[in-house]
């Protein structure tokens, strides 16, 4: 890619970004996360799960089933102009921009009526690149038996039904479809509820990821975590 068609895609995005922001009522969450790129610190725990270990799903507080998200599903799980408050708009919004990008697999999870109340994507090593490109390098470099699980979102009115355990628990062993043993996730380490999700789905802390930003310019850390790390990083003890 030369320098051009770089800066061009990225002002494609930023304009992208932009148009959605005014269309969706987001320009103040969308301003503070540019503002983030200028000057930011952040820590958050990479999380593994071997899909080869014994594990039982999670059971939702209602009925659950998980399949491939199709188009009729945008309107009911993303939809930028639904009556719902900023702060969920703006997550749609960050989905929505993935959904266009047209990277990675994602699949929802449904109730009985097939409502789609749960959605994030899967990425296999096939895309390492993509990941890169449009997360800016947030994730690690998947091996060929890795996946990552990311973008996550429950609409608050599906809230405080346990879906996210147990729609994640099921979406990740979709991973063995690309052949995949082991499936990351990352999350930020005060976001105990997300945290607790993740660790009822079978997933156990195992990186430690430190995100620096200054002036635009962003470096990522990775570190394996021993043994009393993990330990120390679970929220859900014994």
């Amino acid at each position: 890619m030369g320098l051009r068609t770089g800066l061009t895609g990225t002002v494609t995005r930023y304009a992208g970004a932009a148009r959605r922001a005014v269309a969706s009522g987001t320009v103040v969450p969308t301003a503070k996360s540019v503002l983030r790129r200028v000057s930011s610190t952040s820590h958050s725990y990479g999380l593994r799960r071997d899909l080869q270990a014994p594990h039982e799903t999670p059971a939702a507080k209602i009925p659950i089933t998980v399949r491939p998200l199709v188009e009729a599903d945008v309107e009911h799980i993303l939809d930028l102009h639904a009556e719902v408050g900023t702060a969920e708009r703006w997550e749609r919004q960050k989905r929505v921009g993935l959904l266009e990008r047209g990277i990675g697999r994602p699949f929802v999870a449904v109730d009985a009526d097939d409502d789609p109340c749960y959605v994030q994507w899967l990425f296999g090593a096939d895309e390492n690149d993509e990941v890169r490109d449009f997360f800016h390098g947030l994730f690690p470099t998947l091996a060929v038996d890795e996946a990552l699980l990311e973008g996550a979102f429950t609409p608050e009115r599906h809230q405080g039904k346990r879906i996210m355990s147990a729609g994640m628990s099921m979406i990740a062993e979709k991973a063995s479809d690309l052949g995949a043993r082991h499936v990351m996730t990352f999350v930020d380490v005060d976001n105990l509820a997300s945290l607790k999700g993740c660790e009822r789905a079978g997933f156990v802390p195992a990186v430690d990821r430190c995100e620096t930003t200054r002036f635009g310019r962003t470096r990522v850390a990775f570190e394996e975590m021993s043994p009393a790390r993990v330990e120390e990083a679970r929220v859900l003890k014994g």
